[in-house]
Formats: structure tokens, C-alpha cells, sequence
């Protein structure tokens, strides 16, 4: 059983230049990803690295005990009012069930929240290979929302999960 993280071990801030190596290196150990997922996420990492002034990738960074254990990657949909999607969330696969995903997506809600955002939109496969993820979202307080069949490839539906974020008052 994996240690469960703690406020000292973990810290969660934007992601910068200096980590970027690592990133790419738990994209590329994530054993459920396809080369056409890793290449996507690499792709919106270098993006959200190489140019600062874009404005539709945000990264958050993991660190347990001041090493790079993860990601979230959000960002708000076009034509909606407050209304966010998470195109990513990796942990490092030798970290997973340590509470590390859990703190990433308490860190983009209250990143959200900040920006009056109300409502997380998260999409994965329904593959039997995403059967964690899945219930990662819905252990996250996400629900299920809509499954188009076969949407990927025949045999392979998108699920799309919401979470509505609560406001507080100001």
C-alpha cells in the first residue's frame, strides 16, 4: 500500500522550464497512455512552456518531497461561462494511490473557484484500460454525465465526467 501524502511532503505550484524533463518522463511511464495520447499531452506541455502568452493551457505541478510526481492541466471552454476542462491529470505511476491526484484536483477547484469558474469537465476512454480513471473522477466527487459510443474507435465510447464547483462567499 502506497504512504498517503501529507501538507509537508506535498506542494502544488505552476509549472515552469525546470520541469518539464520530468513531466515528459511520467508521460512517457504512463502505462495506459497510447503514443497518440503521450505525443497530445507533450504537445500542450510544450506549448503552455513555449509560449506564455497563450492563454488556453494551464499546468499545475505536483512535487512530493520536492520531486515532480504530477500534473493537471485545465483549461476554460470556449462559449461557456465558467466552465473549465481538465485535458489532463498524471501522476507518476510509482506515486499513484498516494493521494497525489486527489490534491491536484482540490488545487485546479480552488484555482477555479478563484475565477468564478462552475463547472470541471473531464473526458476519458471507455476502455477497459481507463477503468481506474474513471474511478478516480467519481471517488474526486465528479459525475458521470454523458458516454458517446464508439466515439474513438469502434469499440471505444468518451465519457465525460462534471464536477460543479461550489462558490464561496466573498
Amino acid at each position: 500500500m502506497k504512504a498517503t501524502v501529507t501538507a509537508e511532503s506535498l506542494r502544488i505550484r505552476e509549472a515552469g522550464q525546470r520541469d518539464r524533463d520530468a513531466l515528459v518522463s511520467i508521460i512517457e511511464r504512463t502505462a495506459n497512455l497510447t503514443r497518440e495520447e503521450k505525443d497530445c499531452a507533450e504537445e500542450l506541455l510544450h506549448i503552455y512552456l513555449s509560449d506564455p502568452g497563450q492563454t488556453d493551457y494551464y499546468f499545475i505541478t505536483a512535487l512530493k518531497d520536492a520531486v515532480v510526481a504530477g500534473y493537471a492541466c485545465y483549461g476554460g471552454r470556449p462559449l461557456a461561462q465558467g466552465v473549465y476542462d481538465l485535458y489532463w491529470i498524471i501522476v507518476d505511476e510509482n506515486m499513484k494511490g498516494s493521494g497525489i491526484g486527489r490534491a491536484l484536483i482540490e488545487k485546479t477547484e480552488e484555482i477555479l473557484c478563484g475565477l468564478d469558474g462552475r463547472m470541471l469537465v473531464a473526458e476519458t476512454s471507455g476502455l477497459a484500460a481507463y477503468e481506474a480513471s474513471r474511478g478516480f473522477y467519481l471517488g474526486c466527487g465528479f459525475a458521470e454525465e454523458a458516454r458517446i459510443k464508439e466515439f474513438y474507435k469502434p469499440g471505444d465510447d468518451i465519457v465525460f465526467y462534471v464536477k460543479r464547483l461550489t462558490q464561496k462567499a466573498k
